[in-house]
């Protein structure tokens, strides 16, 4: 009788997952929305991966600490060339700030997601022809001389490349989890967002946000159709988030 019991509640757990699995997914793009997508955009400059100093989310271990070096994290952002975004979520040059919240040590942590994950939308986009990768050197050549605003960079990526569109990806929290597969004290979390910018007049043409905190299968049976029933790393819910939105997107 006892197994007869546990095996119901197995079946009706897996028949819940099934439906929320089912009934959560965003419908994908069609290879005939791609086709017509790539015809009007046949070319895309993707920049490596900024990271969002100005937002807390970001600024905050899993301790919550406040740290008294700000102002150098800051400085050697400033370094970096561009590593701030304006309102529009497109990168741009930024004074050196002084932010007690933002910390070297957690500055450096988001620094080293966004490497991470600059890597993965190069793996993930490796074969499509219609992407170019540019580097923090290459990048930093095709700054205008005069001004530093989002049209300018536009116009100069457009002029030299000759690429219609540029897709900005901006990390904003990058949380590594703490404990092991099966039993985290604390979970991994991740934001970032993708933009794809039209070089022509600055418009957005496609954007998507991933924003994502594991939770555990009681917490929310979501979780367990989206992540499997173990705790992920920060690497391995940034690699999903990146796989999930350039599905999503039907320029890439």
């Amino acid at each position: 009788m006892i197994r007869w019991k546990v095996l119901l509640v197995l079946m009706v757990t897996a028949f819940t997952i099934l439906l929320a699995a089912c009934s959560s997914k965003q419908p994908l793009p069609t290879e005939e929305e791609k086709q017509a997508a790539r015809m009007q955009v046949p070319c895309i400059i993707a920049l490596p991966v900024m990271t969002d100093l100005r937002s807390d989310k970001g600024s905050f271990d899993q301790a919550g600490a406040k740290g008294g070096t700000g102002a150098q994290a800051m400085e050697r952002e400033q370094k970096e060339t561009i590593r701030m975004i304006d309102s529009t979520g497109f990168p741009v040059m930024a004074e050196a700030q002084s932010d007690d919240a933002l910390t070297y040590q957690n500055a450096a942590k988001l620094e080293k997601g966004a490497g991470f994950l600059d890597q993965q939308i190069k793996d993930a986009l490796r074969g499509h022809d219609t992407v170019r990768f540019l580097s923090n050197r290459q990048l930093t050549s095709l700054l205008p001389e005069s001004e530093m605003t989002q049209t300018s960079l536009l116009r100069s990526i457009y002029s030299k490349l000759k690429c219609n569109a540029v897709l900005v990806t901006t990390l904003s929290r990058y949380v590594q989890r703490v404990g092991g597969n099966y039993g985290a004290d604390s979970p991994a979390s991740v934001a970032f967002s993708m933009k794809l910018f039209d070089t022509s007049d600055g418009s957005v043409i496609w954007s998507a946000t991933f924003d994502e905190t594991q939770q555990s299968l009681m917490s929310n049976i979501m979780s367990a159709h989206k992540y499997g029933l173990k705790w992920l790393t920060a690497e391995e819910l940034a690699t999903l988030g990146v796989e999930e939105k350039i599905a999503q997107c039907p320029y890439l």
